[in-house]
This record gives C-alpha cells, sequence and structure tokens, in this order.
C-alpha cells in the first residue's frame, strides 16, 4: 500500500494547522510530490495517478484511507454542482472521502489535477482536526477553477483554503521545478532574463525580465509550460508570479 505522510506544526488541543507561510505549505507539497512520483522531475501530475498512488495518507500522525469518488456528481450544500469535495465523517473515523465530479471537469485534465491535488490539501491540513475536534462531519468543496483564486474575509475557511490552494501550487509544480524548466524554456522561445534574489526558485538561476516579455512570448512560453506540468496556462501565470519568477510587470498583464 502506497502511504503519503506530511507533518506541519499545529495546535495539540485541536490539531488546527498553526500560522504557516507559503514557503511552508510548499515544502510540504514538494515533499508530498517526492513521495508520490518516486522523484522530483518536471512532469504532469494527472489526477488518475495521484488517486492511485495515495492510498494511506498519514498527517501529523493520524491515519487516514482516501476513498476517492471520480464517478458521481457532487454539490455544494444549496445543491448547486461543484468541481470536488473533502469530507470528514466521524461515523467511519478511519476514512476521509474526496470526490471529483466529472459532470463539471468534463474532459479538462489540469481541472482534474487541480481539483485533486486542491482537496488532498484539505485532508492534509483540515483532516486532523476533525478527528481530534470528533467533528460529526467536516465539508470543503471546490465550485470551479475560480475557487483557486481565495479572496475575502481572512476567517477560519479563508486560511483552510488558502493552505489548500497553496499545496496544489507547490505539488503540480513546485518552485524549484518551475523555475528551472522555465529558465530552459525561456532560452528556447528567447525569452529575456535577468538575475533575480528574492524567489522562490532554483538559488542562483534568473528570473524572467517582466517589461521585456511580449505578449506572444507569453503566450508562448505559458503554454509550453502548461503542457509540460499539465496544467492551465493561467495556473502557470499564478505560480510564476507566487514564486516571484517575473520582474516587473510583463506588458498586457496587470
Amino acid at each position: 500500500m502506497a502511504i503519503v505522510t506530511a507533518t506541519f506544526p499545529s495546535i495539540s488541543a485541536t490539531g488546527m494547522p498553526r500560522p504557516l507561510t507559503a514557503n511552508a505549505i510548499w515544502a510540504i507539497a514538494r515533499d508530498v510530490r517526492r513521495q508520490v512520483c518516486g522523484g522530483l522531475w518536471p512532469k504532469p501530475l494527472p489526477a488518475d495517478l495521484l488517486i492511485r498512488r495515495v492510498e494511506l495518507l498519514v498527517a501529523n500522525s493520524i491515519r487516514f484511507v482516501p476513498i476517492w469518488d471520480w464517478q458521481n456528481d457532487v454539490h455544494d450544500e444549496s445543491g448547486r454542482p461543484v468541481a470536488g469535495a473533502c469530507e470528514y465523517n466521524s461515523d467511519s473515523p478511519e476514512n476521509i472521502y474526496l470526490s471529483l465530479n466529472p459532470t463539471v471537469i468534463g474532459d479538462r485534465g489540469d481541472l482534474a489535477a487541480s481539483t485533486a491535488a486542491h482537496e488532498l490539501g484539505h485532508a492534509i491540513f483540515d483532516g486532523p482536526a476533525s478527528v481530534i475536534a470528533c467533528r460529526s462531519k467536516a465539508r470543503h468543496v471546490t465550485p470551479d477553477d475560480c475557487h483557486f483564486n481565495v479572496g475575502g474575509l481572512k476567517n477560519e475557511e479563508y486560511w483552510s483554503e488558502y493552505r489548500a490552494n497553496e499545496f496544489m501550487g507547490g505539488l503540480l509544480a513546485p518552485a524549484d521545478l518551475l523555475h528551472r524548466t522555465m529558465v530552459m524554456r525561456a532560452r528556447e522561445f528567447g525569452v529575456q532574463l535577468v538575475n533575480g534574489s528574492s524567489h522562490a526558485g532554483k538559488l542562483g538561476y534568473p528570473i524572467i525580465n517582466g517589461p521585456k516579455w511580449s505578449v506572444v512570448e507569453q503566450d508562448l512560453l505559458l503554454d509550453d509550460l502548461a503542457g509540460i506540468f499539465g496544467v492551465s496556462a493561467s495556473f502557470i501565470w499564478v505560480r510564476l508570479n507566487k514564486y516571484r519568477l517575473i520582474s516587473g510587470s510583463p506588458q498586457g498583464r496587470a
């Protein structure tokens, strides 16, 4: 049985994660990717592979058997269809239920991968607290890919979604892998690079010269990297900015 483990600082009485920086979440996600893939390479991590490889999850020493469901429709509390959900039920305390909605996801492999990674993030960071609090039920839903840009009031729900989103990003396109691949492909497309020292990627590697990065070059490089990592171009755009791999403001983008 494939066992995936994750450890993070938490409040012992409740199991709730202590405040985690984005860098800390990315490091946890990177380690989970290493366990799932057997190493670290710039390649897609599709939903079906993630589902097959995460058979037993141990988060802060609490064991779960993930029950993955990619066959049935998923709805929120109002009955509206959503892309995915992560659920815990104390009637079955050894399990964590991770669902992907085939009707909403359709044939979008990138959305399937993002949703699966996001729900796994919820399982890792929110699952232990549900067990320790003996919650009868706990449920997190992912309406669509717009949900991956968390906003609003910074309450418990905000931080739960923030952790799941940053885990998703760090799992599907880890900073160092994306940076290394970006540099190689940027040179292939003639994209100008400059020195950068405050990024989250590979130490000593250059970053994209944003003001000199044309819209045409953006489309080419983003689509190319999206194909390499099995995600969308907008996903890559968000990651490049989150990892601070672009200097200044590129042409045609805010």
